[in-house]
């Protein structure tokens, strides 16, 4: 221990006597170091200890799938959650939730509360504890009683300040008391980042009847217990599907090949984002490698200079292993200092991070501190790239001998071929790996190209959109809500600057979808068939001028398709070419259920994309193809207790914020609006994770170049250095300063050839990885490739231009004066 002390004792003092040589390794290993310590902690945060939730492996979501209508995972039924929440030998605890409105009065305008109405054990799922006050109990979640609320921190801080003393207090929401009995911890972000408050679901005991099986409306969640593995209890959860399909009293769950399974609540909630921060990590992987490539070059070079010393050690009786020994302790200290400069620029580099993510990652309410993972990470990868670029000098010193370089003394020679070719070696592919990033960059920079070019089937600029719920104690009529609508959008329509407006729900890119079967008049369902299903949409007539969806055939509704009037409903061309396909569907009527009237369709609209531009069109809801068809009735002959408020106008869709506030206000002073944006920065955030992916992988790969550029600069110069004797004699023989200058640059471009040349190789097989996440590109494309060869042979060959240009200012005289 104490020959150990003394090393690294002396390791610091070397490095100290070589600032130059010291900055430069420290500062290239804290990029990889600290790159990979911040991906890290973001994947730390995310998928293995996610904010708020105790022992993240055990909780997982329940979801439900149609296999023959095409819904991949959606939302269960209350019937479905009691299978589970029953099942105590599998689940300790179990919970459903369901998006609520709250709106709270303050200054000039409302606001609306974002809530999350809960069944009594959702904290204890996620294992969490309020930081004043308690949770709900089960007596609170009943019908009628359920007027309790727990606050999350932020809306706490914002609201009321900080003050301790809510809790107990009655609050005014939706123009009725609700008691405050907690507050959470700030960073419980479940089941929504922007969730304001948590209040009881109270549900009634008919929504749990069998009859409710197929009517799902519910988020669901549940602990495991501690014994029980995933395996386990999902292949339990098939047990209690089909039982439900071998029931003989009704045949739909087998008709539709229905059926409940898990999903692991961090692939649930962050599943969008696995990929790309795979990506990433694969990236900031290969920049550790050409930092230590880098830091090995240095250290080679540094041997070189160090051969005569070495070999003076050695004649006075150190061993190899000793001197060996030496050098790693110096190596190590390198790489401790490494390390802390490391998680300086990964605490930097988190914030640039969170800056940069996509919607679904809210930067102001997670966080990803540089905890005990974080920190024995970073230690690990610390001293992983220690013993890599370490190696390179130990393994050349135990096969050269020392003496050599005495032998040699007093005569300027040129370095060891052997180190030399390795040198070029560890640049060449440096190159390499930083080509693999520039192609993989080429390819998402072109898919996420060609994905914001896919036509959405409407037109988006110009419009602006805003959500609206109305509390059931004031509107508790729908002949309440279909005025209250219709005096905001006749305000709107009038207003100066709207050339259209309307209101629907469910809205394009907003996350929210809806479907539902339906009968059609005169086609009885067949034996084994579980008959027509479709995105179901609830809109008023200005709905589709405003967002320019077209009409195809027919008519679109009118202020006369009111209660009363003949049900009518517009469907759109894939429901018509999957259920008309050979004949007109104006006529033929349709209802969703036997309580509803027979309606006429009217009108056939263009198909539109809905929650993403490319791929399936999945939403947070529930999960349907791209070619789903698409139903639409009219909102003024159902009810509109909820939707979004659209309004189109010729020039910038912001000038609207205040137009629809502003409307709103005018008609009910106490209602607010919320989720006030831009259908162009709805469908932008569609393409969040896939942009996300792209910036930081360019960034990643710039900082890949660099490096690598900067490798090449340090083995060019290196050797001009020390093959200065040769070009003097080289000069004196003859030879002009253009001979000598392509010399260097014929020398610089063979290895940045061939580091290319491995490049396109290595990276012909690693972007096969990411072929699932491009759009309208292949994973081998011709010009992404030649283009990443091209831009990086240039920046080889002009980081090897400024060496190569002082190779030319040898003086022949002081050359050979040395010889």
């Amino acid at each position: 221990m104490k020959t150990f002390l003394l090393d690294v004792r002396f390791g610091f003092r070397a490095l100290a006597k070589s600032p130059g040589f010291a900055s430069v390794a420290i500062l290239t290993l804290a990029l990889g170091i600290g790159a990979n310590t911040a991906i890290f902690s973001v994947m730390n945060g995310l998928f293995l200890h996610p904010p708020g939730v105790a022992q993240p492996d055990r909780v997982v979501a329940q979801r439900v799938r149609y296999g023959k209508l095409g819904l991949k995972s959606i939302v269960v039924s209350a019937p479905d959650f009691v299978q589970v929440h029953d099942s105590k030998n599998i689940f300790q605890s179990a919970a459903i939730e369901t998006t609520a409105a709250f709106n709270y009065s303050t200054g000039e305008f409302p606001e609306r509360l974002r809530g999350a109405q809960v069944s009594w054990q959702w904290f204890d799922v996620y294992g969490a504890r309020p930081i004043l006050g308690r949770v709900f109990t089960p007596d609170e979640d009943q019908p009628n009683a359920n007027h309790e609320v727990i606050l999350a921190y932020p809306a706490w801080r914002r609201w009321f300040g900080g003050d301790p003393g809510i809790v107990g207090r009655s609050i005014r929401l939706n123009e009725q008391d609700y008691r405050v009995i907690g507050v959470m911890p700030q960073g419980f972000p479940w089941p929504n980042p922007e969730t304001d408050l948590w209040a009881p679901l109270g549900l009634a005991p008919s929504e749990f009847a069998i009859d409710n099986t197929f009517n799902e409306n519910y988020f669901a969640v549940a602990r495991l217990q501690p014994n029980v593995s995933f395996a386990q209890a999902d292949a339990y959860v098939k047990v209690l599907s089909q039982r439900v399909i071998d029931n003989p009293i009704s045949s739909y769950a087998k008709d539709s090949q229905w059926g409940m399974f898990l999903v692991p609540l961090t692939t649930f909630a962050f599943g969008d984002l696995q990929m790309p921060i795979l990506i990433l990590g694969g990236a900031v992987a290969f920049v550790l490698l050409i930092a230590c490539a880098n830091i090995a070059g240095l250290l080679l070079a540094k041997a070189a200079g160090r051969s005569k010393e070495l070999a003076v050690r050695a004649a006075l009786g150190a061993s190899r292993v000793r001197l060996i020994a030496q050098t790693l302790s110096e190596n190590i200290v390198l790489g401790l200092l490494g390390i802390a400069a490391g998680l300086v620029l990964a605490r930097l580099g988190i914030h640039a991070l969170l800056l940069a993510a996509p919607e679904n990652l809210d930067a102001g309410s997670l966080a990803f501190p540089l905890d005990g993972y974080v920190l024995m990470f970073t230690v690990i990868v610390g001293f992983l790239a220690v013993l890599i670029f370490a190696s390179a000098p130990a393994w050349h010193m135990s096969k050269s001998d020392p003496f050599d370089a005495l032998r040699e003394s007093g005569h300027s020679t040129t370095a060891s071929r052997a180190r030399q070719r390795f040198r070029s070696f560890l640049v060449a592919g440096e190159l390499a790996l930083g080509l693999v990033l520039l192609a993989g960059t080429g390819l998402l920079l072109k898919s996420l190209s060609r994905s914001s070019q896919v036509n959405p089937g409407f037109q988006p600029r110009g419009v602006m959109s805003a959500g609206l719920a109305l509390p059931q104690t004031q509107y508790d009529k729908p002949e309440k809500q279909i005025a209250f609508l219709r005096s905001v959008l006749d305000r709107l329509a009038s207003a100066p600057g709207v050339t259209s407006a309307g209101a629907g729900f469910p809205l394009p890119f907003t996350g929210a979808n809806d479907s539902a079967s339906f009968r059609i008049q005169g086609r009885p369902v067949a034996p084994g068939d579980p008959g027509p299903w479709g995105d179901v949409r609830y809109v008023t007539p200005g709905y589709f001028s405003a967002l320019g969806i077209p009409l195809l055939k027919g008519r679109l509704f009118t202020d006369a398709d009111r209660t009363g009037s003949q049900a009518v409903a517009i469907i759109d061309e894939n429901m018509a070419r999957q259920y008309w396909p050979h004949e007109d569907p104006l006529g033929k009527e349709l209802r969703r259920n036997d309580r509803d009237p027979w309606a006429v369709i009217i009108g056939v609209v263009g198909h539109i994309r809905f929650t993403q531009l490319v791929g399936d069109d999945s939403s947070t809801e529930g999960t349907q193809s791209s070619s789903s068809g698409v139903y639409y009735f009219p909102t003024y002959q159902t009810e509109a207790p909820f939707g979004f408020l659209i309004a189109k106008t010729n020039g910038n869709s912001a000038a609207l914020d205040g137009v629809i506030r502003r409307a709103v206000h005018d008609v009910d002073a106490n209602q607010p609006v919320s989720d006030m944006k831009s259908m162009d920065a709805r469908i932008a955030e569609s393409l969040g994770p896939q942009r996300f992916a792209t910036s930081l992988l360019a960034v990643f790969a710039v900082l890949a170049t660099v490096l690598s550029a900067v490798g090449l600069y340090g083995l060019v110069s290196y050797s001009v250095t020390q093959r200065t004797n040769e070009m003097g004699i080289r000069m004196a023989l003859g030879a002009n300063r253009a001979d000598i200058l392509r010399m260097v640059l014929r020398e610089s471009a063979r290895i940045a050839f061939i580091g290319a040349g491995a490049g396109i190789i290595a990276g012909l097989l690693v972007t096969r990885a990411i072929r699932g996440v491009l759009y309208g590109v292949s994973a081998y494309d011709p010009v992404s490739f030649a283009g990443s060869a091209l831009a990086l042979t240039f920046v080889a060959l002009a980081a090897s231009y400024v060496p190569a240009r002082r190779a030319t200012r040898v003086d022949p005289m002081v050359a050979l004066r040395y010889e």
